[in-house]
Parts: C-alpha cells; structure tokens; sequence
C-alpha cells in the first residue's frame, strides 16, 4: 500500500488535557521538527509503489498548499549556513531554548522559591494582611519565535487580584488572540508569551492589589533575533549543568480519581506521569492541596515524588483529611493539576447510636496560662442529637489525656485555663449524645503557653551602630513598682455555657511578676465579690462558668504584684448569660440534577439567617427508604456540592444542613427525586472513518461510534466531505442517517475525498470527527473480499471476551467463506487466533491474562484468498466490569415458562437489553418473549424445543460493555421441559407419604403430609373401594399450616385388613397416595394396637412406669430399679427370686415413684428369675427381670470397670507359707474376669502361685518362693471395654527383704505348732465337798514332751500323798488331792512348757463343808499369757514388754481378715498381760508375729 503523505503545515497540534475543571495544558509541535518529518516523507514516497490492487493511491499535494516564496527562500537560507543539514539544526535550535537561562539563575531560582516558600507558606491564613510577593519576577533574554513565562507568588488576606502591565499599560489578551496567556493557581500568577518577536521587548510588571493595599514587581524581557545563522550563535550559549523544574515537559496519565476512606485507615492518592527529559537528579516539582492549602509533609501526609508518580499517602486518615485534592506540577509551560475530591466517613462508634467525632481541632487566643478551644460539630443522620461536648487536654511528650470540663459544653468553643507557662499542650474533644461518647477527634497542633504580648515589650538599642541591646519595656519603668490598672474590660465570648473577659495589661507593669484579681457583681447592687480566690491569674483572659441565668453582671479587675495591687479598672457594661445567636436557619430549596453516572450535582440557597455560618452537611436517601446517609463528613463552605458514591440507575433525594458554632440547623425540605444518570450532552465525535466499497462513482464508507453518547441515544448521524485539494466541506447527507455506513454518491472517478461525520442526540449535533484520510475513488476490483467491519466486544471477562464484527461489504470474486481473527497484546505482534477459517461473524477468545490490554483485526475469506485486514480495534483490557452477573436460565414457578433472565450492573436512561441468539439480534420473532424492567430484562421461551438450542447473550447499550451470554444445551432443556410441564400439569408435593402408627388405648392413626396446602384444599379416604366419612369411629381431620392429613380409627381390628387411600385436590394441583395393610403387615398392626390397648387398660390401675432394669453404684452394689405410677399408700409391692419372695430390710416406698432391691457382694450365686409385684383393689401389675446369661456377664463387667477403676497398686504380704501379693479395690469377687503375669506371662493358679481373693481385693500366693519367682508382677482386671493393670517389682532388695521376713515367719509358725501346751480336759471352776477326792486330769502336747508343774496360789504343788501329781506316757498330767479340806480351796494351775514355749492353764477350787449349799461357781478367762522357757513358778513369768521379740519390724496396718475360704488364717495379734499378777487359766508363751504386711495405700 502506498505511503500517505500530508504537508508539514497540515500537521495538527497535540494538546494533552488535564481533565479537572477543564484546564488543558497546551504542548507545542516544534515546527523546524514537522518540517524535518515531512521532508523524510517526500522522499519516501518518491521511491514508493503500490503492491496490492485493494491499496489506496498515493495521494498528490495540491499546488496552493505547497511552500510560498518567503518559506523556500528561508529554507535555502537557513539550508546554506547549516552544514550538517535540518538534524542539526532541530539538535542546535533545541539547545539554546534549554540553555537560555544560565546555571547560575536557575540555583539562585530554585533556592529562592523554595525558601520563600517554606517561610511563607508558614504564615496563619486567616491574618489579614497586606500583598506581598513572595517570589518576584524575575527578567528574562530570549530568542524570537521562542516563548518566555513570566510568574510570581504573591501572598495577602484577602487574596490579592493581580493585573499584568506592560511598558505601564494593560496587557489586554483581546488585543492579539492567542498571544497572550494569563494563569493565576494556587496564588501562582504567570503570564505566557508565546512565539515572541523584537517589539515585545518591555518592562512588564506584575501588580497585586487587596483590600490592604497593592504592590508591584517588575522585570524586563528582552527578544534577541539571530544574526548570521545558527551558527554564529552556537559559541555564545553557555553549558548548563542543572535544569530549573520549569524546563521539565510533564504529560499526567493515570490520574487518581474520587476516593473514599474510613477514620483510622489510610489511603495513597497517585499520579503517573511522562517527565521529558527524565533525570533522576532532578525530579519534577509536585505540590498537594487539600481545598487550596498547601500540604507538608509530615506524619499524617506523606509526599513522594519519582519513578514516574507522585505520590500521597495519608497513613492515619481522619474527617479532617476530607476535601478536593490537588496535584499541580511545575512544567515548561507554566503548571499542570489534577483534582479530585476524598471522602473520610465514620469509623464505627465504641457505643452504638453514638455521634461522630467532631473535627477541626483548633487553639485561638494562646495566652500563658489560658487557650481558646474551638472544633466543628460531627455530621448526625440516624444517631441522637448531640448534647454536648467534652474536652480534652495532654501536655507534649506525655500519652496521659485529662479531661477539661466536668459537664459537657453545648456550644463549639471552649476555653481552656489553668495551663503552665512555657508547657506545650495538644487537645482533641469527644461529642455526647444519649446513646453515649464519640470517638476522640484528631489531636490539635502543639500549642504552647506563652505570653503573646512578651515580644512587643522587648525594645532593641544599638550602640555607637555597631552593638545591639535588647531591654524590657520594664526597664524604662524607672522605680515604679505598683503596677498600674487594666484597661479595656471586655466579655470577648458570651455563651449560655460561659463568659470569657479580656483585658488589656497595665501600664506600668511594676517591675516584677503580675497577676490579676477578677470582682463579680450584679448589676445595679453594688456588691462586688471576688471571683478567682484559687487561681493566681497571670492572663489578660478568663472565663466564667457559674453565672446565673438571667441576671445581669458587671466586672471588674484588679492588676497585683509583690509590691502591691493596682486600682480596678473601669467595671465592663452589664453582661447577661445568653446565646446571641443561635444555630442557621435551614437552608433554602434544594435542586438536584445530573453529574455522571455515579454522582449528582447538589445545589441550594443559603440560609436566610446564617449566624456565623461554618459550613454544610448534605444527606441522602433512597427514593422510598427512610433512611439518611451523609453525603460529606466535613462542613463544605459553598452552596454547590458534586455527591459521589451513588448507585447508577438508583432514585435519591437530597436535603442539606447549615452548621455554625451552637450545631446544626433543621433539614432542609428534600430535593425532587432524582435518578443518577450521566448528565445530558451532545455526544463525543465519531472515529475510525473507514472505506468498504467503491465502484468509481460512489463509496460506502462507515464509523465507529463516539465513546460519549452524551446521555441520551444516538439518532443521528451527518455526513461531510471535500475534495482532498479543497478546503471546503460539503454536505453529503441533510437527512440525518442512523446507520453508521453511508454510500456516497456522485463522486468523480481517480478523485481523493476526506470525509468527517457528527453525530447528534436529544442534546443537538456534537463535534466532528476528525478527518478521514484521503480516499481514492477508483473501482474495486480485487478478487479477494473488502475488510470487514464495526469491530466490537461482548462478554469483556478477565480472561475471555466475545469479538463480533459485520461482513465486509465488497466480497470479491466468490462469496466470503469465513474469517481469520488476529490478535496482539500490547507491546507485542499480532498473531491468527483460529487455523481454519470461522463460517460466522463471531468468536470467543479465551486464555487472556487478566488486566492485559489487546487489540484485534478481522480478515474476510473467500475462494481466492484472504482479504484486506479490518481496521484496528479499540484497545480492549481484559477485565469484567464491577458487579458484573452472568445471565441466569430458570423455569418461572407460577407459570411453568422457561426464561433466561439478566440483571445488569449499570445502565443509563437511554439503554436498551439487546437480545441475540448465536450473536444475531432477536427482532420480533414469535419464538420468544422479552420483558424489561429497570435493570433487569428476561427472555421467556414460547413452546420451546431442540430448535431453541443454542448460545443467547444479551448487551446493553449506551453502557461501557455490560453483557452476557448463556448456551442452552439439550440435557439442560430436557429438565426444565420436565419441571415445566410438573408446574403446568401441578401435583400437591407431599413430603410423606401415606402412612400410619399405632396411639395408645390402640387407636391407629394414618395420615400424610403435603410440602404446602392452601386453606382451600379438599380431599376423601378410601377403604377397600369405599369412601369413609369423619365419624365417631374414623375422625377425619387436616392442618393448613403443617400440611398434615388423618384419619384416627378408633377400633382396629381384623375387620380393619384393607388398602387405604387418600385422594387430594388443591386448586389445579391433584395426587393421592396408598397404604397396602394386609398379610404380615397388617398382623404386625394389629398386635401393635392390641398391646397398646392392653397397655391402656393396665395403666388405669397401679403399673410399672418402668419395668425392671439393672444399676451398679459406686460401691459395686448391684441396684434392682423400676419406676411405678398411679399408685398409692395402700398399694403394696413385693420383690420375689425364683417365686420365692425376698424381704429387704428397707420396705420399699412406692410413694417415692421408684423402687430399688440391693444386692450386695454380687457374685454367682445371685443369679435368678427376679419379680417385683404391685397391687391394690384397682388391679396389679409385674415385671420380671432374668439375671442369666449376657445380663450376668453385662452386670459383672460393671462391677469389673468400678472395681479396676478404685484398684490400687500391689502390695507385698509375707507369709509363713510364701509371699503373697494383693491388689485391694472397692469389690471382688472371682467372677470378674482377671489375669496375673508374670514377666508378661499369664500365671495359672497351682499349689506353687495360688490366686484367690475376699471381698476387699484379689491376690496371689508364692509358696515357698525361690530365685526363679523374681520379676515383674502385674494383675489385669477386665471389664467389657478396656483392662485395667496394677503392677510389683518383686527383684532386688524387695525380694531379698521379702524372702528373709518368709523365713522368720516360717520359723515362728513352727515354733507355734510345736510348743508345750493343754490340749484339754481340765474345767475352770471346781467346787467339791470336803472329805472328797479331787482329781485334776487333763492331756498335753508338745514336740519335743513338755515339762508339767502344778502350782496352788502361784506355788509349785510338791507331789504327795494328800496331793498327788503324775505324767503318764507324756501325754496325761494329773493331780489327784484325797480327802479335801478347806484349805485346799485356791487358784491352782498347771504350766505345760517345752524348748518351743509353754501354755498356764488356771483352775479355781472351792471347798465346803458338808450340808453347806455349794458356792456359786465364777467363769474365769482362758486367756493365754506368755511363760518364760526356763520358768518353773507362774511369779517368774515375764510380762509382755519383756518377751523377746523378733528384730523384724511389725508392719503399720493390720492384715485384713481373709474370708472363710482362704486356707492360710490372718496371723492374731498377742494377748496384752493381765493387770492381775496371777496369771489367766490358759497362757500361751511368746511367739512372734505370724505374718508382715508391706505398708497398705489408701484405696482409690
């Protein structure tokens, strides 16, 4: 395709827009640079042909516009004194407008502006003052056709006005259009010369007036023109080392847009930009406004600019930071902004309904020992009115906060008294309402506690003009020491709250510190009372609180030093405790109208009385919705506010608040209802003007339509056109068309036309795009097809999108056959999407990265080719719109109808749901019906089947690309056909079916339930065919609101054998559902109604409530329980095992509604048929509980988990036999299951390891133990889910103490078997008449034989005659007396004795005369009492503490006694002497403990 060529002076200016506010910074085109270009492209196209029959002819440049004699001639001049040719010119000529100011100025600038700046910016705005300039102007040499800016910063309040003068007479733009450009920012006032010539060599001067004053600044420019060529002037420009910012070219892009923040978080606000040339030692200079007032830098606004972006970041965000910011950047051509407007909302209440926190923190009127406090209300909306305002205080450097005022102050200021001289304070305040206290507001700056006036008494003398001294105004004072009386006794503040007086200070002060003394009276009685008695005031200021409301005051006050007081002042004019003023008036009408799709332009008339008016407060609300939301959280000052955050398409009222220092005024009335829709304009200009078609006479051109419809439909377009060598448009179309492609007509063949169209709305015809470029008329004749055309997205996701695009117009030789699509991201080339041609005019493309940006062309097909490439299409991110919702496929409950439904996430008032299916728009076809409403429109099928099939998607228009898509399929139509025809064709859903169960008395009751029923639903029962009625018999019933239906038959039985059926009718909705009850089924019924009816019956007397069952407590007692009902006193209850009745101890208490039988020490024989009866004259009931088989076993392991759950560890036990080990726990018994190891082996009971156990614990006997029974020991008690291990180590010193304490036991039972003892035979008590013969017989034992000694009165019998002692065979001792007396009454006693010990049996002898009664015989102890080995006489028998005792020590605690079954008796513990010296009838010698237990642990 040939190159197209346009002449350099054709070359359009760029301009780059700052969008705010509509300034635009203008970029001018180096025109010495397009001159270069174009030359370039001449000889280009000189050396260029056309290599495709679809490429456009080049075109010709037209005589007229060629260059003019004065332009050649200066290009040959110019030409001929440069001979490195038109490059380096444009290099030379670009070096001295950089280098025109030396590096010298541009340090002394930049220093300059930079400290003045800093120092002025510093200065409190809110001082009136005089102008003055802060940066002056400064002169200036340049080159002719070269532009020179001319600015200063002025400073003043009010804002100065600054006019411009030159030579002393106004500059007047009007008087040279475009010559002149006058700027004034941010108080940056400048003025812009471009292209200048000689004659604008001046003096101009900058004059800044106020209402204060005026001053002036003035500077020369001076225009210099080359002479000799640029050669000449090469030397004379100086090298610069550094760059002003001023020099820098800056082209904003990505710009920050509306923020909204929340109290307490952060938010960063940036700006990328193009900086030419990009230094990165010189970094352009940015400065941020918050509603005109410069930023610094600090800990709550962090600034950074470079690398592309400037940067703010406001780390701890608060309502304070609310408000328009501004980012204006210094460039080559004087400065470019952008605004945009934060909004802080509310961080959430510590109290729920609490206020806002107030804002605004700011001191007034510092003194050294007072500050006035002042803040602006919080926004209230939904939250209580505020009562009030506490205030707080914290000294610098301290994180400890006190509170000011002890009851909340009303009105908005609050001074503050009591501070230290010298010390810094920073203050915030909480807001009160009924529902509690706010959040603390933002600190206050640093205040600090001075004197203000101590400066101004400060006087300096210089000395012989080389020294200065620095006095005190009390240093002239001379020898004054009183001080003199205040004057000018003022209230400065006057609230409800509180009254403030000011004062001036005494003249003379009196040379030492001063304090002053405030007197109160009431006016008119003359009684003045002192009103600071504990505070020592050392300001000119002081507030009063406890005035009475009503009166009126005088005061007065006096000026003291240490030398003495002054006299009082002047008493001020009566002072009464009022608020003058009160809060605004409501603010006037309110009038809505349309910003952008987001937002609305609120507008109002100020309050009629606005009482020192701060600012407003605009709410909004839902059309409909009762409740309020602010719209700003920061008074606003202007009566227009922009409201941001709207919801498009949504419907908003608006009303507004008036705020001063006493709160809120009322709400003004609501605005009209508004819908947030872009506001109404004309639309943007068409582009991408584009040839389809041409047949020499004629051409089809077509357009891609403007990106700003302007807020309302496009229904117009106009077309224009001019020959490429004229420069007159002409009209092609007067009718407006509203297609976008149009043919063209009567066009001269071999002709170059431009054409441009505008397109126009309700809001009229809006610009008109730019020119086409030149097209040739000239007849198409190529074989392959035209471009294709109107490229457009759908469906925009993050990682796929719809491309669509029409049929090219001209289709070649053959008819178009499909389409190749190519694609490229940016920075890269384009790539074919598809291998094989697509038959349609569309295409998903799928695998994008998300956030990417692409671009697409489209190339037509057809059997001789591939066609020329569409246009370029609009760039395209790959990123969803916000909220966007997919299309939803359902079938509608009511109606049974299937539809496919859209909810769009924006529209505007002109959009419409365009509905396609495989991409081709639906117009009226009979198929479907489509139904829109707000933002939601929904396509209904009418008879749908399989030709339905296929992909619909829906677009709305006028929006940025809101679409969808949805595939039908056939298995997804297959179902909602189903669930169609179910809704068509109802059926009462039911969520049970029929069914039935069994009540008491053996009533049986069968019903259904339906998912829902409405009150006007019918319905029949049918037995067997034949249709029951409700009757006493079969009550009938149903429940609307749980959907149940019943029938209760009073009576079942074998009649009742039959199928049931329940016939439902719901409006258009039917079913039914049956119960088959016969056979078994029915059997199983009727026994459950049968049992239930007895049940009934036996309920009417006394009855089991519950039968029998078995509980084991925590003792291991095993508990026979039951619960009885209906029962009373004299009801009686009885317990039976295997039918013979059991009598507890306790009777049971039928009374207490349950009844339990004990059974102790549960073991086998427990076991058996258990009943328990109860009766009265109602009637009787039983229950009976078999304790056999798994009930047993279930019982056992019950008692089993108590009992291993309380057992204790093993302890030892020695015994004459062996050592034994026992295990003690709340219960045994051998039928719980347990198993003794050894070394993890399981030991079996046998003569050498015996197990056994009583009912206290289980243990294991070791008969004769040896060196192989050593180990590990442990015994597992099992219940049914887990066992329970106690373990010994019997090895080591426990053996080897074990096994010695066996050894002595052993030995000392031997000795016990073996000793001397009576075996029996003789009585205790004798009684015998005199003259008779006694005879004292009886057997003895021992191993070896025994010694016998008889003894009377503890003296040893002698044998002889009257008393006669003999030992047969060992074994029998005998003593005989013969004929008794008296005298041989007495205590006799026989002493068995051998090696082994003996035993002292005693016998008491009475003797009486004959005829006497005989005495009355006395029982006497047989207890036993130990005998010395060696003794022969009952005195020499030692006592118990005497007889030897074996070393072996006696364990703590008491072997528990074993039961009856154990083989090996518990040893008995000795006898203790008798406190009797003669020893008892039967005495045993010593021998040692039988048994040793280790020490026993307490019992789990």
């Amino acid at each position: 395709m040939a190159t197209k060529v346009m002449h350099f002076n054709q070359k359009k200016h760029v301009s780059h827009v700052s969008h705010h506010s509509s300034h635009t910074t203008k970029h001018v085109v180096k025109e010495h640079s397009s001159r270069k270009s174009s030359s370039k492209s001449v000889n280009q196209v000189q050396h260029t042909h056309a290599t495709e029959a679809m490429a456009e002819p080049a075109y010709t440049v037209p005589a007229f516009r060629q260059r003019s004699a004065d332009e050649i001639e200066e290009y040959q001049r110019v030409s001929s004194h440069v001979g490195k040719g038109l490059a380096s010119i444009q290099k030379e000529l670009h070096r001295m407008k950089v280098a025109t100011k030396t590096q010298v100025e541009n340090i002394a600038i930049t220093r300059e502006v930079q400290e003045m700046m800093h120092k002025k910016m510093t200065l409190s705005t809110e001082t009136d003052k005089a102008p003055d300039f802060m940066v002056a102007l400064r002169p200036h040499t340049v080159w002719e056709k070269t532009p020179v800016k001319l600015f200063c910063t002025v400073g003043g309040h009010p804002r100065p006005i600054v006019k411009w003068y030159k030579g002393g007479k106004p500059v007047d733009p009007l008087s040279a259009p475009g010559k002149y450009k006058m700027e004034s920012k941010y108080g940056v006032h400048s003025l812009i010369i471009s292209r200048c010539v000689v004659s604008d060599t001046a003096e101009y001067s900058a004059v800044a007036t106020n209402s204060h004053g005026s001053t002036t600044s003035k500077a020369s420019v001076t225009v210099k023109r080359p002479a000799g060529g640029a050669c000449q002037l090469f030397g004379q420009v100086p090298h610069m080392t550094g760059i002003h910012h001023s020099k820098l070219e800056i082209t904003m892009l990505d710009r920050f847009g509306v923020s909204f923040g929340t109290e307490g978080g952060s938010i960063r606000l940036v700006c990328t930009m193009v900086v030419v040339p990009d230094l990165p030692n010189v970094p352009p200079l940015a400065q941020w406004y918050r509603d005109d007032k410069l930023l610094k830098a600090g800990k709550l606004a962090e600034i950074k600019v470079g690398g592309g972006a400037a940067t703010l970041t406001l780390p701890h965000l608060a309502k304070d930071d609310e408000g328009l910011y501004t980012l204006r950047m210094w460039t080559k051509d004087g400065t470019t902004e952008h605004s945009a407007y934060l909004f802080v909302k509310d961080a959430a209440p510590s109290v729920a309904g609490a206020p806002g926190a107030p804002i605004s923190i700011k001191a007034f009127d510092i003194n050294s020992d007072y500050v006035l406090v002042a803040w602006k209300p919080p926004n209230t909306t939904n939250e209580a009115a505020i009562t009030g305002y506490f205030v707080d205080k914290r000294e610098s450097g301290s994180a400890t906060w006190s509170q000011c005022n002890d009851s909340p102050v009303r009105i908005c200021k609050y001074p503050v008294h009591g501070l230290k001289v010298g010390h810094a304070y920073h203050f915030r305040v909480r807001a009160v309402n009924s529902a509690g206290i706010s959040r603390p507001s933002r600190e206050s700056d640093k205040v600090t506690a001075l004197d203000p006036a101590e400066r101004e008494r400060l006087q300096v003398i210089k000395l012989d003009g080389k020294h200065e001294v620095v006095i005190k105004d009390d240093d002239l004072e001379g020898y004054v020491t009183l001080p003199g009386e205040p004057t000018d006794m003022h209230a400065s503040e006057i609230f409800k709250s509180y009254i403030v007086l000011s004062w001036k200070p005494p003249s003379p002060r009196g040379r030492a510190p001063l304090w002053y003394i405030i007197e109160k009276s009431v006016s008119g009685t003359g009684a003045w009372q002192r009103i600071n008695t504990a505070v020592k005031l050392q300001s000119p200021r002081y507030p009063v609180f406890d005035l009475e409301a009503g009166k009126k005051y005088q005061f007065r006050v006096y000026s003291e030093n240490l030398y003495g007081a002054s006299e009082a002042s002047k008493p001020t004019d009566p002072i009464e405790k009022v608020d003058e003023h009160g809060v605004p008036s409501a603010p006037g009408q309110v009038v809505a109208t349309r910003n952008t799709k987001s937002s609305v332009f609120v507008q109002w008339d100020p309050p009629k009385h606005p009482n020192h008016l701060m600012g407003y407060y605009i709410d909004a609300s839902l059309v409909g919705s009762k409740t309020w939301a602010p719209c700003n959280h920061k008074p606003y000052k202007h009566t227009r506010f922009v409201v941001h955050g709207l919801t498009p398409g949504e419907t908003y009222v608006f009303r507004v608040q008036a705020v001063n220092v006493y709160g809120l005024s009322d709400e003004s009335q609501e605005s009209t209802p508004i819908a947030v829709e872009p506001a109404l304009t004309t639309p943007s200009a068409p582009h991408g003007i584009t040839m389809l078609s041409c047949d020499g006479a004629s051409m089809i051109i077509a357009w891609n339509r403007p990106k700003h419809g302007g807020g309302s439909k496009i229904n117009a377009y106009y077309v224009d056109k001019r020959d490429a060598d004229s420069l007159a448009w002409k009209e092609v179309n007067s009718a407006p068309t509203k297609t976008r492609t149009y043919t063209v007509d009567g066009l001269t063949e071999g002709t170059f036309y431009e054409f441009k169209v505008q397109a126009g709305n309700l809001a009229g015809v809006g610009v008109p795009s730019a020119p086409s470029t030149p097209l040739k008329c000239e007849a198409w004749t190529s074989a392959v097809p035209g471009p294709a055309y109107d490229l457009a997205f759908r469906e925009v996701r993050g990682d796929s999108l719809v491309i669509l695009w029409k049929a090219p117009v001209y289709t070649g030789a053959s008819a178009v056959t499909g389409y190749i699509v190519e694609m490229a991201k940016k920075g890269h080339h384009y790539h074919p999407l598809n291998e094989e041609a697509i038959g349609h005019c569309y295409l998903q493309v799928t695998g994008l990265e998300a956030g990417a940006e692409y671009t697409f062309k489209v190339k037509a097909v057809n059997a001789e080719g591939v066609g020329k490439a569409s246009q370029t299409s609009e760039p395209v991110v790959a990123k969803a719109l916000p909220g966007t919702q997919e299309i939803q496929c359902g079938v509608d409950e009511d109606t049974g109808d299937i539809f496919l439904s859209f909810e769009a996430c924006e529209i505007s008032e002109t959009s419409n749901f365009a509905w396609s299916k495989n991409y081709k728009e639906i117009s009226d076809c009979p198929r479907v019906a489509i139904e829109t409403k707000g933002k939601h429109s929904k396509l209904t099928f009418v008879n749908p089947d399989v030709s339905d099939l296929g992909a619909f998607s829906v677009h709305v228009t006028d929006t940025e690309g809101v679409s969808a898509s949805h595939t039908l399929t056939e298995d997804a139509l297959n179902t909602m056909l189903e669930l169609s025809y179910n809704i068509r064709h109802p059926i009462v859903p039911l969520k049970h079916q029929l069914n039935y169960e069994v009540l008491e008395k053996g009533h049986v009751r069968f019903w259904l339930q339906c998912l829902k029923m409405s009150p006007a639903v019918t319905y029949r029962f049918i037995v067997n065919d034949k249709e029951v009625t409700s009757s006493d018999s079969h009550k009938i019933s149903h429940d609307v609101n749980t959907g149940v239906i019943q029938m209760t038959v009073d009576h079942f039985s074998k009649a009742s054998e039959a199928t049931y059926t329940v016939q439902i009718h719901d409006g258009r909705a039917k079913t039914q559902s049956s119960l088959v009850l016969v056979g078994d089924v029915f059997k199983a019924a009727l026994k459950e109604a049968e049992f239930q009816r007895s049940e009934h019956i036996r309920k009417q007397g006394p009855h089991f409530a519950e039968y029998l069952s078995y509980h084991v407590d925590d003792d291991c007692t095993v508990l026979l329980v039951c619960k009885v009902a209906n029962v009373k006193k004299e009801t009686v209850f009885h317990w039976f095992k295997d039918e013979e009745e059991i009598v507890p101890e306790t009777p049971p208490n039928v009374m207490s509604g349950s009844v339990a039988l004990p059974i102790s020490l549960f073991s086998r024989k427990d076991q058996g048929h258990y009943k328990a009866k109860l009766s009265d004259d109602r009637g009787k009931d039983s229950s009976v509980f078999d304790i056999s088989g798994q009930v047993f076993d279930d019982i056992i392991n019950a008692i089993a988990h108590i009992a291993g759950s309380s057992a204790s560890e093993l302890v030892l036990q020695c015994t004459p036999e062996g050592i034994r080990l026992q295990c003690y726990m709340k219960y045994y018994t051998e039928e719980i299951r347990t198993a003794w190891l050894h070394k993890d082996s399981k030991i079996s009971s046998s003569e050498k390891m015996r197990i056994a156990g009583t009912a206290e614990m289980a243990w294991m006997q070791i008969r004769e133990p040896s060196e192989k029974e050593k180990g590990h020991y442990s015994i597992q008690i099992m219940d049914a889910t887990k066992s329970h291990t106690r373990t010994f180590d019997l090895s080591g010193q426990a053996y080897t103490d074990a096994y010695e304490e066996y050894l002595r036991l052993k030995a000392a039972a031997f000795a016990e078997k073996n000793r001397g003892r009576v075996v029996g035979g003789l009585p205790d008590v004798v009684t015998i008449m005199e003259q008779k013969t006694l005879s004292l017989t009886c057997t003895v034992w021992g191993d070896p034989s025994p010694e016998v000694t008889w003894f009377k009165n503890e003296n040893e019998v002698v044998s002889t005659e009257h008393a006669k002692i003999t030992l047969e065979a060992n074994k029998f001792a005998s003593l005989t007396i013969t004929a008794v007396t008296s005298e041989d009454s007495g205590k006799y006693s026989i002493n068995v004795r051998n090696k082994y010990g003996g035993e002292f049996v005693e016998i008491t002898v009475s003797v009486y005369k004959q005829g006497e009664s005989p005495p009355e015989a006395k029982m006497g102890g047989r207890g036993a009492t130990p005998a010395p080995l060696a003794s022969k006489t009952p005195a020499q028998t030692p006592t118990p503490a005497q007889t030897h005792i074996p070393q072996t020590p006696t364990p703590s605690l008491k072997s528990p006694t074993p039961s009856p079954k154990s083989p090996t008796p518990t040893a008995k513990s000795p006898t203790p002497t008798p406190k009797s010296p003669t020893p008892t009838r039967r005495v045993k010698s010593p021998s040692p403990a039988r048994s040793l237990k280790s020490p026993t642990p307490p019992r789990k």
